[in-house]
């Protein structure tokens, strides 16, 4: 649901334009940190290496959210939320095979498939109608894998070092907040002096308070408990929720081929889920 209300909050940003792109991120990272300060300031968790924080800071913060964002600038909503959702099982597949040494079962390859084709479904759909849309669509698929990659890659870390929901909201609050908030504010093109607060509000609320903050929380059990495939569940009802949601919200509507797409990937992403893996030998250490 919080991701549901980010990629429509984000794409309706896009529309009016009234934000950058850098200025979401500023605002999702910016906004975190300020809430999540008191419990950092209070259970202090700092028991965690250079190395980890940068790895937490980098694959779940500004590079992730800058992808979906810009990928945000070329599809609509319902492309976006498909080819991220869709996306991101195959990813953490991959991310789990290589890494945890989870191969994908028949099942799971035949979803992984399905879930291909759901997108080049929705990606020809944006080409066909380019002129009502934003040129390029295929660009936004790609900048949408890279966030499911990005993803996949933080959701693995945080299952294979077990790493506590304290320090991950240091690793991926503080800094992201440190570092880029303040090169955005003085560096980077910016539309927050002339945007509405209504709009500011609005993007602080659903991206800082929800997008980061509370989801943080439910990202990080679930990737400790559950793994980066099946971590891929909490979004897979995003296509079918965007999709419904982006109609009276957003003014957009999908066209057939685009809705079989949504269906088309919705499937392989529940068989790529929860049908069975194959664990492999664990590779020698030395």
């Amino acid at each position: 649901m919080t991701t549901a209300a980010m990629l429509l909050a984000a794409r309706f940003n896009t529309g009016t334009e009234a934000l950058t792109i850098y200025d979401l991120a500023g605002l999702r990272h910016g906004v975190a940190f300020l809430c999540a300060l008191p419990i950092i300031l209070m259970s202090r968790p700092w028991g965690l290496s250079l190395n980890r924080h940068i790895f937490l800071a980098f694959f779940g913060g500004v590079p992730f959210i800058i992808s979906i964002f810009a990928g945000l600038s070329y599809v609509p909503a319902t492309h976006g939320s498909t080819a991220f959702s869709g996306s991101l099982p195959i990813m953490a597949v991959l991310v789990s095979w290589i890494w945890l040494r989870e191969r994908p079962g028949a099942g799971q390859a035949i979803g992984i498939f399905l879930a291909v084709a759901g997108l080049v479904m929705v990606g020809w759909s944006g080409m066909a109608n380019a002129s009502t849309t934003k040129p390029f669509p295929w660009w936004g698929l790609l900048f949408f894998s890279l966030a499911a990659l990005l993803i996949s890659v933080w959701y693995g870390g945080i299952r294979t070092w077990q790493i506590p929901m304290g320090q991950t909201i240091v690793g991926l609050l503080t800094l992201n907040a440190v570092i880029y908030v303040p090169i955005w504010l003085l560096f980077l093109p910016s539309g927050l002096s002339t945007a509405p607060w209504s709009e500011i509000l609005l993007q602080a609320v659903v991206h800082g308070l929800f997008g980061a903050f509370i989801a943080i929380f439910f990202h990080s059990y679930a990737a400790r408990t559950m793994g980066p495939t099946r971590q891929a569940a909490m979004l897979s009802g995003g296509p079918a929720l965007v999709t419904i949601l982006a109609i009276p919200l957003l003014g957009e509507i999908p066209t057939m081929l685009a809705i079989a797409g949504v269906a088309v990937t919705t499937i392989g992403i529940l068989m790529t889920i929860f049908l069975r893996s194959v664990s492999l030998p664990k590779a020698p250490t030395t």
